[in-house]
């Protein structure tokens, strides 16, 4: 499959970006049934969403890594040539739902809207981390609104990340990405990008009165504004 056949599937549509964060701990994924969703990375077997969800990732093996958890949803990940590194197995480069999104081979990250596609280009934007490539997707998709969910680039109750997802749940173990607010600061920065091209962009807490109910939330630079 290629991506100019997935362009503006969802035009004119709210489109719900989707992490793995422990906002989970709130959240239902049969919320998302009825809704067009973009999951980022192994999310959607994970925490049980429709494999009508899309899947985006900014790693080449993922795609692998769902396939093997039977996982038959439509993936988008980069070309793992380009991307470099062995990754062995099968690859699934030929599979009529794995779309293998080539990034530049020459991409860096800051100040990364340099590579915002050109008109006409079929690719989509990476930027910093997976959360950026899946709000570039739903850009592509034709969304109207954003809404991202438990993509919070910060701690609930001390854990990154929901459930047994295999990522860090440790602050004190975290990426400087995260506790130096890189990875925020560039959201609101694409956020405000998408702004200009007529996209509403949102996120949600899917709790009220953290602090009163005995949870806690914190995150270096606040969220999506």
């Amino acid at each position: 499959m290629r991506l100019n056949e997935i362009k503006d599937r969802w035009a004119g549509e709210t489109v719900w970006v989707v992490g793995s964060s422990a906002a989970w701990e709130w959240l239902d994924p049969r919320f998302f049934d009825d809704k067009p969703t973009v999951a980022m990375n192994l999310v959607g077997p994970q925490f049980g969403l429709s494999e009508d969800a899309i899947t985006v990732s900014q790693y080449a093996n993922n795609p692998d890594r769902l396939r093997a958890r039977d996982w038959q949803g439509l993936v988008i990940a980069p070309d793992r040539k380009l991307q470099g590194g062995n990754w062995g197995g099968k690859e699934f480069d030929g599979d009529e739902n794995t779309i293998r999104d080539a990034p530049p081979p020459s991409l860096d990250f800051n100040p990364f809207l340099k590579y915002w596609p050109k008109d006409g280009e079929e690719r989509l934007f990476h930027g910093t981390t997976t959360l950026h490539m899946a709000m570039a997707c739903a850009w592509w998709l034709g969304a109207e609104t954003i809404i991202t969910v438990a993509a919070d680039h910060g701690w609930w109750n001390g854990k990154t990340n929901g459930g047994d997802y295999s990522e860090v749940n440790s602050p004190n173990d975290q990426t400087d990405q995260l506790i130096n607010g890189h990875w925020i600061s560039h959201t609101n920065q694409l956020a405000a990008h998408l702004r200009t091209l007529n996209v509403n962009v949102y996120s949600m807490i899917p709790t009220v009165n953290l602090n009163l109910e005995g949870h806690t939330f914190k995150c270096p630079r606040g969220r999506i504004g």
